[in-house]
């Protein structure tokens, strides 16, 4: 029998499989570029996600929120409006299960992309998106904010107490003096004290010890300047008042008034609103402030031995979450405690350009959290029952977190 001639067979599978080859190749190729720019969009959508919900947090804002965003889109390498590069934000987000909820930020960047061989097919472009979600889902651990950069950030003596078994101390020096201890007679116990710089305490903290080269952080509030009459903050001005007794109703939720002259709040329970002082003030014996913030602009605090100072914090608004309030431009020490007085605050002290100074047995503080440029604590106590987690839904002090 004759067998039949096969040759050239394998030229005609080969003729026949070589484009598909050369099509898959090329689609390999394409996809792998279109995956890489997913990739780098991807970034720049986490990163516009994250700068919104931080710049929200810090001034509950829909367009600043959207402008950082868009800033940080740009910083990564695409920029709205620039070479097809479309950058959508929504706050709160407009999609997903995160849809509507308050505080959250979504972040969705696009850009077309020219393909090299899918063109062949009618695929001259190609758009590729990324989309990203982030929000303040959980609170901030830290209650205790030593913000200075260099230098000593918490100086401890004697028979201090720091009681904060809900939260911890943050220390915000890189230095090696980040944390002093004088003496074995005090106690910190608190959740954790972290601590930037590579710190090692002459004599070590108790039963909580200080954790060096831990990372940076950024304190709730930013750069909160409180309200002045030449910035408008002020809602009513009193250039007149030196003394101040009694019940006031106050200016209300959100409205300040500002006080030009030195003051004396004695005996006095001050409602809701902030009360800015210009020239400093002093309290005289038993003093209360309901939703509250007493601003210390400039000049000093002064509380006598022996005089009692109770607050309670707004839980909204621009001063959302403080008591005390010291912008960063009013140096001047903040003496909160001192020989027999006592202070009993829900809110935190908020003072980033000042050190806030406690001092001698007989009285102490209560208070929900501090921040302060640095923190000294010479024989005196401190307890922070911690204003985070008993006003967990309100707090400023949060965590910003990618959740999509």
């Amino acid at each position: 029998m004759r067998l039949r001639d096969e040759s050239g067979q394998a030229l005609v599978v080969t003729a026949l499989v070589v484009p598909i080859m050369v099509g898959c190749i090329a689609l390999a190729v394409d996809m792998g570029v279109l995956y890489h720019e997913k990739r780098d969009l991807q970034i720049a959508a986490d990163a516009a996600a994250i700068a919104g919900a931080v710049d929200y947090l810090y001034n509950g804002s829909d367009p600043s929120a959207k402008t950082a965003a868009a800033a940080a889109s740009s910083v990564n390498g695409f920029t709205d409006g620039t070479n097809g590069v479309t950058v959508t934000t929504s706050v709160p987000p407009a999609d997903g299960p995160n849809s509507g909820t308050a505080g959250y930020v979504e972040a969705v960047v696009s850009k077309p992309i020219k393909t090299v061989f899918m063109s062949v097919f009618g695929f001259n472009n190609v758009t590729v998106k990324a989309r990203a979600v982030a929000g303040t889902p959980g609170i901030g651990a830290a209650c205790i904010w030593a913000l200075a950069k260099t230098g000593t950030g918490l100086d401890l003596q004697g028979a201090y107490d720091i009681e904060a078994t809900n939260c911890g101390v943050y220390v915000n020096s890189t230095t090696s003096d980040a944390v002093s201890v004088t003496g074995n007679g005090g106690t910190m116990n608190t959740a954790f004290v972290d601590a930037v710089g590579n710190t090692v305490p002459k004599h070590q903290t108790s039963p909580t010890p200080v954790t060096p080269n831990t990372a940076p952080r950024t304190d709730p509030w930013g750069n909160l300047t409180g309200p002045t009459p030449t910035n408008g903050g002020c809602t009513t001005t009193d250039s007149s008042t030196t003394s101040i007794t009694g019940s006031v109703t106050g200016p209300g939720a959100g409205y300040a008034v500002c006080y030009t002259k030195a003051v004396t709040l004695s005996g006095a329970t001050l409602g809701a609103g902030t009360y800015t002082f210009e020239s400093g003030v002093t309290i005289s014996g038993t003093v209360t402030v309901n939703s509250g913030t007493i601003d210390i602009y400039s000049g000093s605090f002064n509380q006598p031995s022996n005089t009692l100072l109770n607050i309670t914090a707004p839980t909204s608004g621009a001063y959302n979450g403080i008591a005390i309030m010291q912008p960063a431009s009013n140096t001047a020490n903040l003496q909160v405690q001192f020989g027999s007085n006592n202070e009993t605050l829900d809110g935190y002290i908020f003072a980033p350009g000042a050190e806030v100074y406690l001092q001698d047995h007989g009285g102490g503080i209560v208070a929900t959290g501090i921040v302060a440029n640095t923190i000294y604590d010479k024989a005196s106590t401190i307890r922070i029952p911690s204003y985070d987690k008993a006003h967990s839904g309100t707090t400023k002090n949060r965590v910003v977190a990618l959740i999509e």
